[in-house]
């Protein structure tokens, strides 16, 4: 073999491993993944490999940030370096690695659970890490109803939880935004849930429908319940006395009438 046919084949074999090189890239979704709360989640991690490949020379690790999730090395799970908090709730599907799938199925997902997770491959080619973000949402619960009524009118107070942090309005039949003339508090538990109290004062005689609309937009949740006031003057037993008398239609679904019959 001259020297031109040796150049020749170590251009063609350094173009071969430099094509193989660049074409080795772990992919992951480039959108933010959402979780729900208590529920499983796979983060999608895939890596191009072809039949020389051995699994026994693979190594896959998942991190967030400094905390190792998931570690994976001579063909089995290697979790001494696990971080506590991940114990038993992560897995790799062993039979899909063969495929190029490194994916992680995080069960029970809690709010600790979010931030940028980086799926790593390690082959003979050399390491590659690319990250995906992960986000936690809980659905709010229908809203409890606490009345309380006076002499000057009746206060009304909804409550709920969720995650994360909601909007809340109060509209008219109209339509109008009457947000400003109620008093709508958030709160966070050791969670980190968040409690929402919202408070209606109306004082005098009236009859009024007000709707209360809570919008969770990372799962699309919208929570919206329409309450009518209504007040009448009645006489007293005693002469020239009156008591202001209060009733309220609420209209909500038949569980929560039921319910509130029931209580």
């Amino acid at each position: 073999m001259n020297w031109k046919s040796c150049l020749t084949f170590v251009v063609s074999f350094l173009v071969f491993k430099l094509s193989h090189l660049t074409e080795f890239e772990t992919t992951v979704p480039s959108e933010t993944q959402l979780a729900i709360l208590g529920q499983h989640i796979v983060l999608d991690c895939s890596f191009p490999v072809d039949k020389q490949w051995d699994q026994t020379r693979c190594q896959i690790e998942w991190m967030l940030d400094k905390e190792v999730v998931h570690s994976f090395y001579y063909g089995q799970d290697h979790l001494n370096d696990q971080s506590s908090r991940y114990v038993n709730r992560t897995s790799l599907h062993h039979s899909d690695i063969q495929k190029g799938d490194a994916s992680l199925r995080l069960e029970r997902a809690t709010l600790e659970d979010e931030g940028n997770y980086t799926c790593t491959v390690h082959t003979e080619m050399g390491p590659k890490r690319t990250s995906v973000s992960l986000k936690l949402a809980a659905f709010y619960h229908e809203p409890r109803l606490k009345f309380s009524t006076s002499a000057c009118g009746v206060e009304l107070l909804l409550t709920t939880e969720g995650y994360p942090r909601p909007s809340v309005q109060w509209l008219t039949v109209s339509g109008e935004d009457v947000t400003d003339d109620t008093v709508t508090h958030l709160s966070q538990d050791t969670r980190g849930l968040y409690t929402v109290s919202s408070t209606v004062s109306l004082q005098g005689a009236v009859n009024k429908t007000l709707t209360f609309v809570l919008k969770n937009e990372e799962v699309g949740q919208e929570i919206r319940r329409n309450i009518t006031f209504i007040s009448g003057n009645s006489a007293d037993v005693s002469p020239g006395v009156y008591q202001e008398r209060w009733w309220f239609v609420i209209t909500i679904l038949a569980v929560m009438v039921k319910y509130f019959l029931c209580n």
